[in-house]
């Protein structure tokens, strides 16, 4: 039976606040004493202690799950609501192991079931439990608290409206069931038109069954075992043939593989298992580290036997590695154990429409333009037109605020100098990928990415060479005098417009100097508004920790065609 009162009258005893009587023997309820109980259950049924101590007694006598009424309301009492009756220690214990766990107690503030999982105080709950207020974007009902928080995260959240909700549900119904349980009971109930598609309406719908799912589930075949499973349960490999096995079997074949010290591949073909596909195993996060930590190793010993492309994270303390698809082939790579993001071939902060051997000297140029060459061109500027003469006050006004972002730049700036020359003294170019190699003792046989004789794997294509034909690197920054790097237009040149491209900061179109973030997939500014807009984005990237960004100075449109 669903928890539902049987007659009007029962219905009035139970809710009615200002008269109220036990739902079990109807007497009267002196709201003063404090004799009585509320239960949890949909309907807030009130019970005399008295009534309450006998059925407690019965249930635990008869060995029975404790419910709200034995004949009229099945709400199954939770650990919270036994604690709450007045019992003597050895039939509250009995109760307590008699209490199945499945059902949530349900609140009578936002009218949802609690997951104790996730909130264990249900106490504490109710107490907090605020006014509901929908989100603007998803209309899902959130409390006062917290629903700044959410709708900022949720107007960027690119997950549709129908899986918000169903994960929105997940933890308010009255059993668990599963996502794709909840997912198709309510495709079924609308495609019957039986349901509203609010949170309320779906999890009194889902109530009414009880802990039984009123569907079946679909389901097919585990391509090992051959078992008959729920689609929930099976897993699709990236693989060619996405072969399509149960998580059991998918869990045991790398054990197995483990056991006799192989890579890990697809359960029915070889295709090696990368990172996202280890981390949908439904194991502990400790198995799950100890599979990845073998796969990391057996990869990198694989690697270290033949000559084919690897990609290895540049963090020093990382050991994370992954064969590359493609060995030359420039894209931005996330370490997923420490989420660091590098280029896969110059293993620097990833750079967007430009090349690794293009990024020294942006790098540099960006440095000159922020330490001295700002105040310069709009000095000149100034003599020429008033509105630049506001914008010099204005760079003047704050001299700290640059000198504090110039620092960080004249930290990188030396950093690149240094190691550019390091490189132009000691190091050479793969002729296969073009990465830059080091042979730090023994003959001339090289190996792109590694040790010829084996170890030391960093990233490289694999391709062999002699280190005394490769071509030497030539370095990209050398110091010169700034002008000659900069070369900025002269006040009395036409402004330059560049058509079609408009400013991040003002939205209009662009003219002058265009100023495009190399690290952001597509930042622009003009160069009335870059001085504090690029002095905003630094401080963004201080509160991120990262690296600040460089920004590439297009003087003319046809450098624009030249962006990759």
């Amino acid at each position: 039976l669903a928890c539902v009162a049987q007659t009007d009258n029962q219905l009035s005893t139970s809710s009615n606040k200002t008269n109220l009587k036990c739902f079990t023997c109807n007497c009267s309820l002196n709201k003063q004493d404090g004799l009585y109980k509320e239960i949890n259950c949909h309907y807030h049924h009130t019970h005399c202690i008295s009534c309450l101590q006998r059925s407690m007694q019965e249930f635990s006598r008869n060995s029975q799950t404790p419910v709200c009424h034995k004949s009229l309301c099945d709400y199954e009492l939770s650990r919270y609501d036994i604690s709450l009756i007045p019992l003597e220690r050895r039939i509250s214990d009995r109760l307590l192991k008699l209490v199945k766990g499945q059902q949530r107690p349900f609140c009578s503030r936002c009218r949802f079931y609690i997951d104790l999982n996730q909130c264990e105080d249900f106490d504490e709950h109710v107490e907090s439990c605020d006014d509901l207020i929908p989100c603007e974007y998803c209309q899902l009902p959130y409390p006062f608290k917290q629903l700044e928080n959410h709708a900022r995260a949720c107007q960027h959240d690119a997950t549709s409206d129908y899986e918000k909700l169903t994960n929105f549900i997940l933890t308010k119904t009255k059993y668990p069931f599963t996502k794709e349980q909840i997912r198709h009971f309510i495709e079924q109930q609308s495609k019957n038109g039986q349901l509203n598609l609010d949170p309320w309406s779906i999890i009194d719908a889902l109530a009414i069954f009880g802990s039984t799912f009123p569907y079946e589930m679909p389901k097919r075949d585990c391509d090992v075992c051959m078992e008959s499973r729920p689609y929930d349960d099976i897993y699709v490999f990236d693989c060619s043939d996405n072969h399509k096995i149960c998580y059991s079997c998918y869990y045991d074949s790398c054990k197995s593989k483990m056991n006799n010290g192989e890579i890990l591949t697809c359960a029915l073909c070889t295709n090696p298992l990368r990172d996202g596909e280890l981390n949908q195993l439904r194991i502990s996060n400790e198995e799950l580290r100890i599979i990845r930590d073998y796969q990391i190793k057996k990869t990198f010993d694989a690697y270290s036997s033949r000559t084919r492309g690897i990609i290895k994270c540049p963090n020093q303390n990382c050991p994370w590695i992954a064969e590359a698809a493609d060995p030359n082939e420039r894209f931005r790579v996330t370490c997923p154990i420490c989420n660091k993001e590098f280029c896969s071939l110059c293993n620097q902060q990833y750079h967007y429409r430009t090349t690794c051997e293009q990024l020294p000297q942006i790098t540099q140029r960006w440095f000159f333009w922020c330490q001295t060459e700002r105040a310069r061109y709009l000095t000149m500027r100034a003599q020429q037109d008033a509105a630049y003469a506001t914008q010099l006050t204005d760079y003047n006004r704050k001299s700290n605020d640059n000198e504090n972002r110039n620092r960080d730049l004249r930290r990188r700036y030396d950093e690149l100098m240094n190691d550019e020359k390091y490189k132009a003294d000691n190091c050479r170019l793969c002729p296969s990928c073009k990465r830059v190699v080091q042979r730090l003792e023994g003959c001339d046989s090289m190996i792109c990415g590694q040790d010829a004789h084996g170890g030391n794997v960093q990233s490289g294509c694999g391709a062999k060479f002699n280190w005394a034909q490769a071509q030497n690197y030539t370095a990209a920054a050398t110091p010169q005098p700034k002008q000659t790097i900069l070369d900025l237009p002269k006040p009395e040149n036409p402004v330059v417009h560049h058509n079609g491209v408009k400013c991040d900061h003002c939205q209009n179109d662009l003219v002058g100097i265009r100023f495009d973030c190399v690290h952001c997939p597509s930042l622009t500014f003009c160069e009335k508004c870059e001085q504090q807009a690029t002095l905003d984005h630094s401080r963004e990237n201080q509160l991120l920790a990262q690296q600040q960004h460089v920004f590439k100075l297009i003087m003319v449109p046809q450098e624009e065609a030249n962006q990759l």
